[in-house]
């Protein structure tokens, strides 16, 4: 999903840049209407022969951050057994087709394990994924940090595990990349693309993170749209015809290249790729690390065989660099969904992470299907009754401002033939490659979308009924707006103190740790409506007032105290003592230079004084 998010493509004076169309009648670009052209693949830095050797399969020195030709690795968090206090994670690790399998050797500080073998996931061209399980018993009392080296040689690399009777610790993050509209300018002004994640790293080295929830967008992938391989198919007038226009081989060739290098460019050559060596990562998937906007188009183009079997080469790569598994074993893995690739994980014995699937399965008429939220009920009616918190990672945020009035507006003109929308300043907007609106994506893609709002409702709704059921704090977490803030559902006949509501669940949000922020005039047209709604006669919602103060000590632009477009991260540490989550979002400064922290407290459930 993205607004018009670059100054150079909005501003408030003359508002959204007008559609630029080549000789063919196509818009130029790809989703996020990127203006220009490439002949061949969208970049030559995103093909395997300007990264790898095209004989051995080694990286090609710019690439390379270990001598051995190996690239990565990634470390990964897979869950805590907790009836063997036992830690498990996995290793990535990408090696030249003709090197032996890798091995990885842990140190506790007691003693090294014995090597851990690998499994190969899969082979492109001439390079190797390989996946190494890994485990690490807790202490009952004592925190640790671990190293580990594969094939017992070059670096060592470490990480942090918590004991079995102390906190954990983890960080949000999400839109890790920029959106192709965005310029060097508008970069260099934002000071580029690590401030977030430099403060990030210091604050781990300072106080270990023991996971890293990255909450989609770890990369974006629009610019595939930009290959000129794709130029026939635009050019099908007909929506029929198109929708049912083949999936080349040429198409399938420049589809596996482009997202084979694109990840592993993005993945191991930025701080992000520094911080999966040292804070196990666990992901889940949202739009631009497929393209822009993906589940949320009309049927003809969701249904048509570009789209359904482009998918799926996104979400091959998807599975191998982020989720460390491949289609046949990522059950096995622990990923569940009727067709998506949901996950729940046990952050020790008092916090339950879910992490389901927004984007598999998604429709412009549903998120997630019937069958999968079963699946993820049943898995959370089997949690341990030690957990406390059930902290639900989305994508997009479900408790957000209403957008209806956009989307009213887009409705109207796109039943009347309109391809030139109006938009906040009633100025020019913009189409997509495909010939549709190119906030219509945008809208859909919300939770709070009119054609979402009984899918979301009835979520919401299982949701309170687990959480009175099992006495379990529910928060969600998201991130995708390129904005901050937060919000919660509670009780509202009669309202009741938050320590005693199963109806109260938090929303958080954080993003983007990367890209630019949407400009003023489009946060204070959201925060306009960010008001109090009603879920059901039991249940409102609403956004808080968190930014009284901006970062710089002033009241924020606009006065818009409930989401402040700055870049961010977010964090979360359990206090075993009240057994609330203690959390804050960490805003850039207006300088470029560290975070400012907002503090947010969820509290416990009180069993005792539960509502019925």
């Amino acid at each position: 999903m993205d607004f018009p998010v670059s100054n150079n493509q909005f501003s408030e004076r003359s508002g959204v840049a007008p559609v630029d169309y080549d000789e063919d009648g196509i818009p130029r670009g790809g989703p996020a209407n990127y203006h220009g052209r490439t002949a061949g693949p969208p970049s030559g830095t995103d093909c395997y022969e300007g990264n790898f050797d095209a004989q051995t399969g080694e990286p090609l020195p710019h690439m390379r951050k270990r001598a051995d030709g190996i690239i990565g690795p990634a470390l990964m968090f897979v869950n805590t057994d907790l009836p063997t206090a036992t830690w498990r994670g996995s290793v990535l690790v990408l090696t030249p087709r003709n090197y032996p399998p890798p091995t990885v050797v842990l140190n506790d500080g007691v003693a090294p394990s014995m090597p851990f073998p690998a499994v190969l996931l899969d082979i492109y061209k001439m390079t190797a994924f390989y996946r190494m399980d890994i485990e690490v018993r807790l202490d009952e009392h004592r925190e640790k940090r671990v190293e580990y080296r594969i094939n017992n040689a070059g670096p060592a690399y470490s990480f942090t595990v918590p004991a079995q009777t102390t906190p954990w610790r983890f960080a949000f993050w999400s839109c890790n990349g920029w959106s192709l509209s965005v310029t060097d300018k508008d970069k260099a002004e934002l000071g580029g693309d690590n401030v977030v994640w430099d403060d990030l790293l210091q604050k781990h080295q300072a106080v270990p993170f023991h996971v890293q929830v990255c909450g989609g967008d770890q990369l974006y992938a629009d610019k595939i749209w930009q290959a000129d391989i794709w130029r026939p198919w635009l050019k099908i007038k007909d929506k029929l015809v198109r929708r049912d226009a083949p999936f080349t081989p040429e198409m399938a060739a420049l589809a596996d290249d482009f997202y084979f290098t694109h990840y592993a460019r993005c993945f191991f050559m930025g701080k992000f790729g520094d911080s999966m060596t040292t804070i196990p990562i666990s992901t889940i998937i949202d739009d631009h690390d497929v393209w822009d906007g993906v589940g949320s188009y009309p049927d003809y183009l969701q249904g048509s065989q570009v789209f359904v079997q482009l998918k799926e080469y996104a979400f091959k790569y998807w599975r191998l660099y982020q989720a460390h598994t491949n289609n046949q074993l990522a059950r096995h893995h622990g990923y569940f969904g009727q067709k998506g690739y949901c996950w729940l994980k046990q952050f020790g014995p008092h916090v339950a992470a879910l992490g389901p699937d927004t984007r598999y399965e998604r429709t412009i008429h549903q998120i997630i299907e019937p069958p999968t939220y079963d699946m993820i009920f049943e898995q959370l009616a089997r949690l341990p009754q030690s957990v406390r918190h059930l902290v639900v990672f989305l994508g997009v945020p479900i408790v957000y401002p209403r957008l209806t009035y956009i989307e009213k507006a887009l409705s109207g003109m796109k039943s009347i033939g309109l391809t030139k929308l109006s938009f906040i300043a009633k100025q020019r907007a913009i189409v997509n490659i495909w010939g549709e609106p190119e906030l219509s994506d945008d809208m859909n893609d919300h939770w709070t979308s009119e054609v979402h709002m009984d899918e979301r409702k009835q979520f919401v709704l299982r949701l309170q009924e687990f959480a009175h059921r099992h006495s379990v704090r529910v928060t969600f977490v998201g991130g995708d707006v390129h904005c901050c803030g937060a919000g919660r559902f509670a009780s509202t006949n009669p309202p009741l103190q938050p320590e005693r509501d199963f109806r109260f669940m938090p929303q958080i949000i954080s993003s983007a740790i990367m890209n630019i922020p949407p400009p003023n005039l489009v946060i204070r047209a959201v925060h306009s409506s960010a008001k109090t709604y009603e879920l059901d006669k039991s249940t409102d919602e609403l956004m808080y007032r968190l930014f009284e103060q901006d970062v710089n000590g002033k009241s924020p632009p606009n006065n818009n105290t409930k989401l402040l477009a700055r870049r961010n991260f977010s964090s979360y540490v359990e206090d075993l003592g009240s057994g609330s989550l203690i959390v804050n979002i960490h805003v850039q400064n207006s300088n470029n230079k560290g975070t400012k922290a907002y503090h947010i407290g969820v509290p416990a459930l009180n069993v005792s004084g539960n509502c019925v």
